[in-house]
């Protein structure tokens, strides 16, 4: 199980510009099951909930240092587990963007 952080990351996306890539992450993305998008939603709000509850509670600039908790959040580790659980339906994903796009 290799956890990419990108998608130009991927063996199979290497060939495709910027745009196509994100097209085919969200044919993909489109793929996954309904348990699968719950699950990824429960981890993204269990990750990014504490740290807005503590810029709530912040009255002065400090309001920054939960900010970068979640930038950091996002790019560490949510970005990578959208990226782990789409892995699986990619091929397909870029079959059907091929054969739209053709």
């Amino acid at each position: 199980m290799k956890f990419y952080f990108s998608s130009n990351q991927f063996p199979q996306l290497q060939t495709f510009d910027f745009r196509s890539r994100q097209q085919i992450i969200n044919l993909a993305t489109a793929k996954l099951s309904p348990l699968a998008k719950f699950v990824l939603n429960l981890l993204k709000m269990a990750i990014l909930i504490p740290p807005f509850f503590m810029l709530a509670n912040v009255e002065s600039w400090y309001f920054l240092v939960p900010l970068v908790f979640v930038l950091v959040g996002y790019y560490i580790v949510l970005r990578p587990l959208s990226l782990l659980f789409i892995d699986k339906h990619l091929d397909k994903a870029i079959g059907q963007f091929e054969s739209e796009n053709s």
